[in-house]
């Protein structure tokens, strides 16, 4: 057998494997349906909008914040301008004169962190939480998320499920459907106790933890990141709101989404390397025996398998070219409307990738229903016409910038 076929191979049946475990975990522990039970009590809960030049969605954060369903004394919301060049300090004073909401201007650090610790030491609340200037929340989000912390005393910080806000353009119907299926794989991780991700769209935290574990890092501009790794270190318990729905803008064009998704993964990337004795350590349960080296094995068979498949793709078109440019005969293009099918692909490996293609789709809709996510068959198509192609760019700029040390700010 090729080399490089041997690598597709295990690269499909670790896809396979983990896929099949999370099915076997979601068949165990179903998620529970949202109920319209209300908590037994209102903490005082604070969240903070870290903001750099988003003048053109913060108005909409903060009003979907003021819209939230819960008692108007016990919420505030604490703006930090972190330093933007544009009309950003405008858009957050036209709230400044609501009772429930401070509005804060300091000088750019250059990252997110900076403007959260800004916002925790100006703000009080039992709870405190984060939402990213080009997200909006459900009304009832807060309540659902309270319900969690209300349910285990032992939760320090609760996620939310995060949707894509009004995707057209197939490159946010394709993130879109790649969300669902996060929303999915999110309620697993937090089925396993594995949860890696606190993201900033948001996720609320007990004020308490921040006395325990120190406040947010740089942490290579992955400060949600960097927490949720801080949090397994010491043993603390995440968990997730599959109920509390939060819409958040995405990137409409390649370029701004290779930036934000190469941020992510170069996050993912140093954080491990600064948490590496977690990985395959008992102590750390699944997340550090699971979530941690599957993460890992992930990324590097991203991108093995997008340079596989990009460089037979070259060869059988140059080899095309090649063969017309000898030959001066254009290539034998097979008719679609006569399917021979005992001429079909049945090897192995065809079979694999259909495998794998079946349960990605089937964990899709999965998550689907665990947020009540309907998605178009447009959304679908954009997804497995697109994903597989894209990602690879941002996994090899990811490692690129990891080993030269690269530096990026709040826009990448």
């Amino acid at each position: 057998m090729d080399i490089g076929v041997l690598g597709i191979y295990i690269c499909l049946f670790i896809g396979l494997y983990f896929e099949v475990f999370l099915l076997i975990s979601f068949l165990e522990k179903r998620p529970a349906p949202k109920t319209q039970t209300l908590p037994m009590r209102y903490p005082g809960v604070a969240i903070i909008v870290p903001c750099w030049n988003k003048a053109q969605t913060l108005e909409g954060t903060v009003r979907s914040l003021l819209a939230i369903e819960y008692p108007k004394d016990k919420l505030s919301i604490v703006i930090v301008d972190d330093g933007s060049t544009d009309d950003t300090l405008r858009a957050a004073m036209q709230f400044a004169q609501n009772p429930q909401v401070k509005v804060f201007h300091k000088e750019n650090e250059g990252s997110k962190y900076g403007a959260l610790n800004f916002g925790l030491a100006h703000s009080a609340g039992e709870l405190v939480g984060c939402l990213d200037a080009d997200s909006f929340v459900a009304p009832d989000a807060l309540l659902e998320i309270v319900k969690q912390f209300e349910a285990n005393p032992e939760t320090m910080a609760v996620a939310p499920a995060l949707k894509v806000n009004h995707p057209k353009k197939m490159l946010e119907l394709m993130q879109s459907v790649e969300y669902t299926f996060g929303i999915f794989y999110k309620k697993m991780f937090d089925n396993l106790g594995a949860i890696s991700v606190i993201p900033g769209p948001f996720s609320i935290y007990r004020r308490e933890l921040f006395e325990r574990v120190g406040p947010f890092r740089k942490a290579h501009h992955t400060e949600d990141m960097e927490m949720a790794f801080r949090m397994h270190s010491h043993g603390l318990t995440i968990t997730n709101a599959h109920t509390a729905l939060v819409y958040t803008n995405v990137p409409s064009t390649v370029h701004a989404l290779v930036r934000q998704r190469t941020r992510w993964s170069r996050g993912f990337l140093e954080n491990s390397r600064d948490y590496s004795y977690m990985y395959l350590n008992q102590k750390y349960g699944n997340f550090g025996m699971l979530i941690l080296p599957f993460g890992l094995t992930a990324f590097a068979a991203g991108i093995y398998a997008g340079g596989y498949v990009l460089f037979h793709l070259l060869s059988w078109a140059l080899g095309r070219a090649l063969d017309l440019w000898i030959t001066r005969i254009p290539p034998h293009v097979p008719s679609l409307w006569h399917v021979e099918w005992f001429y079909l692909n049945t090897s192995m490996l065809t079979l694999l990738v259909v495998a794998v293609l079946g349960m990605t789709l089937t964990t899709i809709i999965l998550g689907g229903k665990i947020a009540q996510t309907r998605l178009s068959f447009k959304s679908y198509f954009s997804y497995f016409a697109l994903f597989g192609f894209v990602a690879p760019l941002w996994l090899v700029r990811a490692a690129w910038d990891t080993a030269t040390s690269s530096e990026r700010g709040w826009l990448t």
